[in-house]
């Protein structure tokens, strides 16, 4: 099972969500003018995917709440795409958080944009970064869920593991990030391989009227399909800014961590002022 950040990072809780619950790791403390920002990690990942964004980002006066989203990590609460944006909720109301912006990165962006669709009040703002967005621009990605269920069912895990680890959107571009996603591939169990369950539906027009600031981002290494998708969300989205990091792939966050912080802290420094847009 993953294990929570180190003490001198983060402080650890458990948010009561249906069927189980849900351990969020909090950064930082809450300041005026910052709005609380809730991180959503991506497929076979957990919390401990936004540790490079710990330092920086809190040091720019957020508060972070960095979830082990339901099936993974040390949540007890068993997957359900149909019940992660509640878990969104859920946090937010058990900290205190009235409105707050969102972050999600791949499987974890699927989420965030269900979220923004369903809860948009509750929004600040949005960065989604590596989203999948097959609505706006055909899929021509593949990932081969069938073959890693089968591997799933019979038990070999390890054989899952290591043909995943070497798909495109696991490959970290830098030494720190290859060690980080290695830790954290290393502890996935697959829980969410052993039943069927579809990705919510974020339909063009659902995107085409997401009413907070949204930042479209991926890494520029990312695969070309989700790139193509991020440049169509920030074109569709009637307030959303599209950034590219440099030096990165998929995993943006991890690959160049100085890049991605300071793309996310300005965007969400704008947020709080509705009267500034500052560059990215």
């Amino acid at each position: 099972m993953a294990a929570p950040l180190a003490d001198n990072l983060a402080r650890n809780l458990e948010v009561a969500v249906h069927d189980g619950t849900l351990p969020v790791a909090i950064a930082g403390g809450k300041e005026p003018g910052r709005p609380p920002v809730i991180l959503l990690h991506g497929w076979t990942l957990d919390h401990r995917m936004w540790s490079p964004q710990i330092a920086g980002l809190t040091a720019e006066g957020f508060q972070l709440a960095m979830p082990d989203r339901r099936g993974c990590g040390r949540a007890t609460a068993p997957p359900d795409w149909a019940r992660e944006a509640e878990d969104v909720l859920a946090i937010a109301d058990a900290l205190g958080f009235d409105r707050f912006a969102l972050v999600g990165l791949s499987q974890g962006a699927t989420v965030a944009l269900d979220t923004a669709r369903r809860f948009d009040a509750r929004l600040t703002g949005l960065v989604v970064s590596g989203a999948p967005l097959p609505a706006l621009v055909p899929r021509d990605e593949v990932i081969d869920l069938d073959h890693y269920r089968a591997l799933a069912a019979v038990g070999d895990m390890a054989a899952m593991r290591a043909d995943w680890a070497q798909h495109p959107l696991m490959l970290g571009h830098s030494p720190d990030a290859h060690a980080l996603l290695s830790v954290m591939l290393a502890d996935y169990d697959g829980r969410d391989l052993r039943g069927r369950a579809d990705p919510p539906e974020l339909p063009r027009a659902a995107l085409a009227a997401l009413a907070m600031p949204v930042l479209a981002m991926t890494g520029a290494h990312d695969t070309p399909w989700r790139k193509a998708c991020a440049a169509a969300l920030a074109h569709i989205a009637p307030r959303a800014m599209h950034a590219l990091v440099p030096d990165a792939g998929h995993l943006a966050n991890a690959d160049n961590p100085a890049a991605f912080n300071t793309a996310v802290a300005s965007f969400l420094r704008s947020c709080s002022d509705p009267k500034t847009r500052l560059p990215i």
